[in-house]
């Protein structure tokens, strides 16, 4: 009697094997968590009193808002961050203005000055709250520039980023008037800079007055 012939099973190719549905509450579960672990970071600590960082941060803002507008007499094109959309409120832009009662500057840990003026790329000054190794809350102060830029075989166009460190000190040892002396110095240079369109006479009093910051590389499109 002819035996009958075997039927081979075939697999499904990975265009018939039907998908697994998408677990919505998964997705949604996950970015709660994420928002919730972002939330917890940026959160005061328990007795963790953020006055005195508000107050540093507000005439922070003041000092960089009224630069930029000065910088801005002379076609000089600088940005805030966080924008002033963010903390003041304009009655005639930009020189009349007051702070939002409703923005958290005690939140902020980082307030920067950019250059965005073409040839001027990677001008950064900047200020900003940090814990050392040992847990101690300090405040920081770097002016920023480009040294160049090279290639790389794997990344491509880099920006040599070169800083001066300006001011570091204690979170609750901040002397402003300190600050504001470095920042007449510095922001003076920095002007006449602009008005000269020559950066050289800036970055070398830079290197000469102020300690050697870090020094990166980073890509060339990003600011």
């Amino acid at each position: 009697m002819p035996r009958r012939p075997r039927s081979t099973a075939r697999a499904p190719t990975p265009a018939e094997t039907p998908s697994a549905p998408l677990d919505d509450n998964f997705l949604d579960t996950l970015k709660g968590e994420f928002a919730r672990v972002q939330q917890s970071a940026n959160a005061p600590k328990p007795g963790e009193d953020l006055t005195h960082r508000a107050e540093v941060n507000r005439r922070l803002l003041q000092d960089f808002w009224e630069i930029h507008n000065q910088f801005d007499d002379v076609g000089a094109h600088l940005t805030v961050e966080p924008s002033q959309t963010l903390f003041a409120i304009f009655a005639e832009y930009p020189d009349k203005w007051a702070f939002r009662d409703n923005f958290d500057f005690g939140g902020v840990k980082t307030i920067e000055l950019r250059d965005r003026t073409q040839g001027w790329v990677g001008f950064t000054l900047r200020f900003w709250f940090y814990n050392t190794p040992e847990g101690r809350p300090h405040f920081r102060g770097v002016f920023e520039w480009t040294d160049g830029e090279s290639y790389h075989r794997y990344s491509g166009w880099m920006r040599m980023m070169s800083q001066a460190v300006l001011y570091d000190s204690g979170e609750h040892s901040i002397d402003v008037r300190s600050v504001h002396s470095i920042l007449r110095d510095v922001v003076v240079k920095w002007y006449a800079a602009h008005v000269d369109k020559a950066p050289e006479a800036f970055i070398a009093h830079l290197k000469e007055k102020y300690p050697k910051g870090a020094s990166y590389a980073k890509e060339s499109y990003r600011d």
